[in-house]
């Protein structure tokens, strides 16, 4: 209304300035007559406002009405669906508990079938028999993370995988799969499966990672491979085979398998090194002494022997001292070749003793690293206790290499110290029975 009644002022105001400012050229009965029907024409326009303000102001208390009417039926569906969300609550629980009771012992075949597939999958993801049948862990992967009842064809198909598995362990069948080999590259080969013992191929044995073929990098020594040579060409049924009961474990461990050599080299020690350097050394003099004797001194002496004419050898050596001394008396004479025999004697027996020391020396160089070995297992049982083997194996590995040492050393030497002995005393005999025999010839010349 005070808008309205501002609106009225104004217009007044402004027919009162049209007013004066016309009041010159207009009568007063012309300017009241144009005043009143300015008047008149804003009463109609103040009135249309007015009706117009009253029509919208009970739209506006009905639109209220409305929404208010609405607010109403929303609150009492809402009030009706919490009505009948707790009742379904109670129906759910009641379903719920109905469920559990009907089930009875179906809930623990559930678990016992989760458990099952659960321990199954790593047999049966590692089992040899997945190498020709791929993708068996797909059934035994849903059966474990279902969270409901499994169907029964899953249950089906999970006892025709348990039948499967055991069945097949006892059977020996040849298919064609693809093998990597030492190169990374795969290939395709007919491979033989042996129960889920172990897979061969082209004479060599294989293994599976992974769900992969491989080929194994380290096969065993030709003793093993031999029978599977064998295995894969008879046609009588039955041939022998090695088997590994560890399902391909016991093969990976012959990756790690030290040889011999390298065993002897790596846990020798100081000890063990000791008595390789004398044993060179040993094989050496050995050699030398087995050349000089049988193929240089020994021929020389035998030559010379059915010669009158003395040469450059031990027995000539001998002959020149008896042709120097001949006119000596036979005491003299006797003298002269005993010390020639006794001049000869450490030429020929060069280094024999010294084989001997050295094959006396191996084992008891090796007896004293078998107790610094020792002294280092009973250390680290002391530290570590008798738990874990593998701490006390370099220590024993230690005792038993340089006992192996000292052994090796002996063994040979002492050998070749009984044949080099053996004909360096032959020679010395040989020329203590011809100086014998000079003096003889020298008594009977003189008689």
């Amino acid at each position: 209304m005070r808008n309205i009644l501002a609106i009225t002022l104004a217009g007044v105001f402004a027919l009162a300035s049209v007013a004066t400012n016309a009041a010159e050229s207009l009568s007063h009965s012309d300017l009241l007559k144009k005043v009143r029907d300015k008047e008149r024409i804003q009463e109609q326009l103040n009135e249309q406002r007015v009706q117009q303000f009253r029509s919208q102001r009970s739209r506006q208390d009905q639109l209220l009405a409305d929404a208010r009417r609405r607010l109403a039926e929303e609150e009492a569906k809402s009030e009706r669906l919490k009505e009948q969300f707790d009742e379904n609550e109670k129906q759910l629980t009641e379903i719920a508990e109905d469920l559990r009771i009907k089930q009875g012992n179906l809930g623990e075949l559930f678990g016992v079938v989760r458990q099952a597939a659960n321990s199954l999958t790593g047999d049966i993801g590692t089992s040899l028999v997945s190498a020709q049948y791929p993708g068996r862990e797909g059934l035994l992967n849903t059966l474990t993370e279902a969270d409901s009842l499994p169907k029964m064809e899953q249950l089906r198909a999970f006892w025709v995988l348990m039948l499967q598995e055991m069945s097949e362990q006892g059977e020996t069948t040849t298919f064609t799969a693809d093998v990597v080999n030492e190169g990374g590259r795969s290939e395709q080969q007919t491979v033989t499966r042996v129960g889920t013992f172990n897979l061969i191929s082209g004479g060599e044995y294989l293994f599976f990672d992974k769900g992969v073929i491989k080929t194994l990098q380290v096969q065993p020594d030709s003793r093993v491979l031999s029978q599977v040579e064998d295995f894969a060409s008879t046609n009588s049924g039955y041939a022998g085979l090695f088997l590994d009961p560890s399902k391909g474990a016991i093969l990976q461990l012959e990756k790690q398998k030290m040889s011999l050599p390298d065993r002897l080299w790596e846990f020798s020690g100081f000890a063990g090194k000791t008595v390789m350097v004398l044993l060179v050394i040993g094989l050496l003099i050995a050699l030398e002494r087995i050349f000089t004797l049988y193929f240089v001194t020994g021929p020389k002496v035998q030559s010379q022997k059915k010669s009158s004419t003395p040469g450059n050898n031990p027995l000539g050596r001998i002959m020149k001292v008896y042709q120097a001394n001949r006119n000596e008396d036979v005491e003299n004479l006797e003298l002269k070749l005993d010390e020639a025999v006794l001049k000869e004697t450490p030429r020929i027996e060069r280094g024999v003793n010294l084989i001997k020391v050295i094959a006396a020396l191996g084992p008891l160089l090796g007896l004293l690293g078998t107790v610094v070995g020792m002294i280092e297992v009973f250390q680290s049982i002391t530290l570590y206790g008798t738990g874990d083997p593998k701490t006390m194996a370099d220590g024993i590995s230690q005792a038993l290499v340089t006992t192996v040492w000292g052994l090796l050393a002996a063994i040979p030497l002492t050998f070749l110290h009984a044949v080099v002995a053996g004909k360096s005393k032959s020679i010395i005999h040989v020329l203590e029975e011809q100086s014998t025999g000079l003096m003889a010839q020298h008594e009977e010349s003189n008689s």
